[in-house]
Order: structure tokens, then C-alpha cells, then sequence
């Protein structure tokens, strides 16, 4: 037995790359179809579908306030909110809504299909790529909240910062510097550490956030004669 689903998206050709990804054969059917929420919730009180697909920007009003109506009208409806770019910060509000999960629309048919079967048997799917995103978040905001976020680097950390900030690779970095590579390395090492990062790209991302990628000054003038011969 397939599993209904109701696709609601201002965008017709949205709707209609939906539908071809969550084909019959899969066990998933698109029954309905709806532009705006007022439908939405229409065809959620007619069909009774397991699961509905809802856009961000549904119109009116958006859809973590279309789920919550929809929620208010059919309450044990399961929704699964869809999000573009930046999304992830409208992931607690979609579950305070009532949302059953959230998803980026650039999922493969494969991790969409398993964001549906989560949510039908029962399951809260936030994808992966999102959690990454809101946790750096949450790190961004507490680092630009706390005081003095950087009194903990040493001016060759904050060196090389910036250059992660600006891209720079660890050859390029440590020509930059006068350095090794391998030392930049363990500067980049000691730098996750400090902050409480996961991963080169949150690192690279939170130099980004923090305006030293775009610092007006030459980083090896902003050493001490001394650290800039050192290592």
C-alpha cells in the first residue's frame, strides 16, 4: 500500500519536481496538490494524507505558520517542512509548530524518500547538512556574545585565521608566514581546540562571521618582529 502525501509549494514547477522524485513505484503518492496554505489545509481535512510537504515560503504567511494551521485544523497531520538556503534557522520554530521534520529541497530522491519514511513511521527528521548548520550556529552566536572571543589566540592563531578566512591553503598560509605547513597545520589543530570546532569548513566559516577574512592589514605585519621569524 503506497503512502499519500500532499505537496504545498507556491511554485508549480517545484510541485511538479516533488512529484516525479516520490513516484508510485516507490511506495509514495502524491494525491493532492495545493499553491498557498488556505488549500493546503482544504485538502488536508478531504484527503487525510500520511504526510504533508510544505515549503518555507509557502504563501501567505510562510510555512511554519501554514503547519501550525494545518496542525490546528487536522492534529495528528505530519508535516515535513521544506527550506532553501538558510533554513536551518527556522528549524525550532518548525517543530514548535508542530513540524514532524525539516529538510533541505536539495535532498537526493533517495534522502528525501527516507525524510518521508521517517516521518510516516513515526520518526522527527532534521537532515543531516541542517544539524551541521544549526550547531554552528549556536557556536557563532555564543562566540560573538561572549567577551573578548579572541583574547585566547595568540597573534600567530589570529594570523592564521585570517588566511583560513581568506581560503588559503596550509602551503600557501605558511609561505605567507614563513612557515611550515605542518606548522600551520598545528596552529589550524590548536584553533579548533580554542573554539570548539569540528571541522576545517567551521573553521573557515567562523573567521568568515567574525570580519577577519576581510581584516584591512597584511597579517604578517600585524606579528612582532619575533613571531614573524619564528615558527
Amino acid at each position: 500500500m503506497s503512502t499519500s502525501v500532499i505537496v504545498a509549494d507556491g511554485h508549480w514547477l517545484i510541485r511538479a519536481g516533488l512529484r516525479a522524485a516520490l513516484q508510485p513505484s516507490r511506495g509514495l503518492e502524491i494525491v493532492g496538490e495545493a499553491g498557498d496554505a488556505a488549500s493546503a489545509i482544504i485538502l488536508a481535512r478531504q484527503l487525510q494524507p500520511a504526510l504533508m510537504l510544505v515549503d518555507l515560503h509557502l504563501p501567505p504567511d510562510g510555512g511554519v505558520a501554514a503547519a501550525r494551521a494545518i496542525r490546528e485544523a487536522c492534529a495528528d497531520q505530519k508535516v515535513l517542512l521544506l527550506c532553501d538556503a538558510g533554513g536551518e534557522t527556522h528549524v525550532r520554530d518548525a517543530l514548535r509548530a508542530g513540524c514532524a521534520g525539516v529538510a533541505r529541497k536539495d535532498l537526493s530522491d533517495k534522502e528525501l524518500i527516507e525524510a518521508v519514511h521517517c516521518i510516516r513511521d513515526g520518526g522527527v527528521y532534521v537532515d543531516a547538512e541542517m544539524s551541521r548548520r544549526l550547531v554552528l550556529l549556536d557556536h557563532q552566536r555564543e562566540v560573538s556574545n561572549a567577551q573578548g572571543p579572541l583574547d585566547g589566540l595568540s597573534e600567530r592563531e589570529l594570523a592564521v585565521f585570517r588566511l583560513i578566512g581568506r581560503g588559503s591553503t596550509n602551503r600557501a598560509a605558511g609561505e605567507s608566514l614563513n612557515i611550515s605547513p605542518k606548522t600551520v597545520e598545528k596552529y589550524r589543530a590548536s584553533l579548533m581546540r580554542k573554539l570548539r570546532l569540528g571541522s576545517a569548513v567551521d573553521l573557515r566559516m567562523l573567521a568568515v562571521q567574525l570580519g577577519l577574512a576581510t581584516h584591512p592589514h597584511a597579517d604578517r605585519t600585524s606579528l612582532p618582529d619575533s613571531a614573524s621569524r619564528g615558527s
